[in-house]
């Protein structure tokens, strides 16, 4: 229960955490685009973007002096940039351009200007104003190279009444060569520079508070989620930081050669950050794994061009095609994230609405940038800021995604706790039914075990009956045996002997008891040793005529008549056991068939079975008895003159069911009685019997 409490703690915190995070971000936007709103019009004659009559020049070589810019040759292949497509931007080059602008101020205007590049990626930039001593700073010297303390370049300006041409000589590094003019009145450009830095540490001081709660969160509930947002608007920032100038003022001063590579390899890092996090968000390896791996190969690219970028500073590698390479990323990435997105979206995952909206406006962003950055779109204050402007927006929606799960989560968890204890309701209540059934169970066994020692005591009865039979049977044939021994002596006495009448008596008297002794010791082996089974081959219709021609001197009374059919072959079965069932049958045929009454024997056949039947024309056996005549000791008419102890049928069955075949009863009462062993093909090969 306390594990359960500080969960729903950390829960509640988390929660809390989130709704500040959104409320800092929201407050952020909203001065974020109260700024870019409110620039001052040029009419206010304190800021001037793009100067009327810009005009540039390609240095390929990068070798060309003022002297020789300002020559008539030179001044003619300048060419005009068109004041319709915004500020100076052209794209990724290693040229080195020169930029010339007239400058005028009217005479009523203050004499002091200033001349702002906000742009921090240019690494080198050369000033040259009419009468005054040439400027050189860039990104590639010391913070100390230029006249203003300012994270982006400013020049000190003192424009005339009448137009003059100004130059700038400028070479860009890794990134896009951007070349946007402002002119300020210097009141107004001190002014903007302090509105600007405290909109830029709100920005980054509700980055910095993100990144706290998140890791306070990842650290409470052990989310990795959290971690890598985190991480991502951690690295984010100082990607930020670096693209505005500031990490070089404020961060990593003096170190020029990796602030030149600081922002792209900064938001490479962000970049694999964010494929991580949308990895892990969307849960992409459970629902789209094939796109779970192109987007750990995009963080592993993300990941190599970051290096590849740090160890330009000691080596030479060309940072402007890593940057090409990371732009080309970003495009593959802009794709893949949004299709996992929706795919899981349409899984019922609701949490990830928030994240596709969330990764539009970021790569919203981004496009722009890419977009400035090729020169497809313009230089102005939403496209130099996009990145910053869609980030901001980004982390206000990732933050509600990151809100919604918690919610979502949470109520799944309370559904999964009703579940449960309705799934504990539902195992009492079938516990208490177990416990019915159990008892109806074990009343039931009881019942069974009852019935079970009722028939165990008519069994017993049904051996005693079955001993007293037997010594009954046994006494009948030696008595009569006895007595025709007696006569023979008085025939004897008296002369008159009759051997062969008196003989055939015996004999058939001690056929009748070694026909008993049989059954008995038959008998049991079939009750105790069924299961030792030993087929072997047996050639049909030579076995059959054999058994026949053996039985019909014991049955002289009853003419036996063989059929065989042509399809019948070998087949495999216990010869012992076969012959049991088959002398049970043709004994019963002709006990129960008056003399004279012919008992047939023959084969028959049908879709994978092979059958003996044997047929008599005696009483027949009544259809109610048909299902009872297989059981132990059964005989429709025990008191009958037709001797036996109604163990016959119930070996011939025990014996065709160990050889996995079936036995058929076809009888009509007054029409005789037909048995038919059937024995199943499959049992040509000895292993196929149990």
């Amino acid at each position: 229960m306390f594990a359960k409490n500080t969960l729903e703690l950390k829960k509640n915190i988390a929660e809390f955490f989130l709704t500040a995070s959104k409320v800092i971000l929201f407050l952020l936007i909203v001065l974020l685009g109260t700024r870019v709103m409110a620039q001052p019009l040029p009419a206010d004659l304190t800021r001037l973007e793009s100067p009327q009559g810009v005009a540039i020049l390609e240095d390929p070589q990068g070798v060309l002096t003022i002297e020789q810019v300002r020559s008539p040759e030179l001044a003619r292949r300048f060419e005009p940039w068109p004041a319709e497509r915004g500020q100076i931007n052209l794209g990724y080059t290693a040229s080195t351009y020169w930029v010339r602008f007239p400058v005028q101020r009217q005479a009523d205007a203050p004499e002091r200007w200033v001349l702002e590049l906000p742009y921090f990626q240019l690494r080198t930039v050369d000033f040259f104003a009419p009468g005054r001593a040439p400027v050189r700073t860039g990104s590639a010297l010391p913070l100390e190279s230029r006249p203003f303390a300012h994270r982006f370049f400013a020049f000190p300006l003192e424009p005339g009444t009448e137009p003059q041409d100004h130059y700038l000589r400028v070479r860009g590094s890794s990134h896009s060569l951007t070349v946007p003019l402002v002119i300020w009145q210097e009141p107004a450009f001190r002014t903007n520079v302090q509105n600007t830095l405290v909109i830029q540490f709100l920005y980054f001081g509700g980055l910095l508070a993100l990144c706290l709660y998140n890791l306070f969160l990842a650290a409470s509930l052990r989310d990795t989620r959290f971690l890598l947002y985190a991480l991502f608007a951690g690295v984010f920032g100082t990607a930020m930081l670096a693209g505005n100038g500031l990490g070089q003022m404020f961060v990593w001063p003096g170190r020029t050669d990796f602030d030149n590579v600081a922002l792209i390899v900064f938001l490479n890092l962000a970049c694999a950050m964010l494929m991580l996090f949308s990895r892990r968000f969307l849960q992409a390896e459970r629902y789209t794994p094939r796109i779970s791996l192109a987007l750990m190969g995009l963080a592993l690219a993300y990941l190599l061009t970051s290096g590849l970028l740090m160890a330009s500073i000691w080596m030479p590698i060309p940072t402007l095609a890593l940057s090409q390479v990371a732009s080309g990323l970003t495009l593959i990435a802009g794709v893949l994230v949004p299709i996992a997105g929706i795919k899981v979206l349409r899984q019922g995952q609701k949490s990830t609405r928030f994240f596709l909206l969330a990764w539009l406006v970021l790569w919203t962003g981004a496009m722009v940038a890419i977009g400035r950055a090729f020169g497809w779109l313009p230089t102005n204050t939403f496209t130099a800021y996009s990145l910053q402007i869609s980030s901001a927006f980004e982390m206000l929606l990732l933050a509600l995604a990151m809100a919604d799960v918690i919610h979502l989560e949470r109520r799944e968890r309370e559904s999964a706790q009703k579940r449960a204890l309705l799934a504990q309701q539902r195992l009492l209540e079938e516990s208490k039914s177990a416990e019915l059934r159990l008892e109806q169970a074990v009343q039931e066994r009881t019942l069974q075990l009852e019935a079970a020692l009722d028939a165990q005591n008519q069994l017993f009865k049904r051996y005693v009956r079955f001993g007293a039979l037997i010594s009954h049977e046994f006494r009948n044939p030696l008595g009569i045996v006895n007595s025709q021994i007696s006569l023979l002596r008085k025939e004897q006495e008296k002369g008159q002997l009759s051997l062969e009448k008196r003989l055939a008596i015996m004999s058939e008297a001690t056929r009748r008891l070694l026909s008993l002794f049989e059954t008995w010791m038959k008998g049991d082996r079939l009750q105790q040793a069924m299961q030792e089974i030993r087929p072997q081959a047996i050639p049909m219709a030579a076995w059959l005529r054999e058994l026949i021609d053996s039985q019909a001197l014991l049955h002289d009374r009853h003419p036996m008549e063989l059929r065989l059919s042509e399809e019948v072959g070998d087949i495999w079965a216990d010869e012992n056991l076969l012959e049991v069932a088959m002398l049970n049958l043709i004994d019963n045929a002709c006990k129960y068939s008056e003399p004279g009454r012919p008992v047939l024997i023959e084969t028959r056949s049908k879709s994978g079975w092979v059958g003996i039947a044997v047929s008599d024309q005696g009483c027949g056996i009544e259809a109610k008895d048909h299902g009872a005549i297989f059981d132990d000791y059964y005989r429709v008419r025990p008191e009958g003159p037709v001797p036996g102890i109604g163990l016959g049928l119930a070996f011939v069955r025990r014996i065709v069911q160990l050889h996995q075949g079936d036995l058929e009863l076809s009888s009509v009462p007054g029409h005789g009685s037909c048995f038919c062993l059937w024995l199943p093909h499959n049992l040509a090969k000895p292993h196929d019997l149990p």
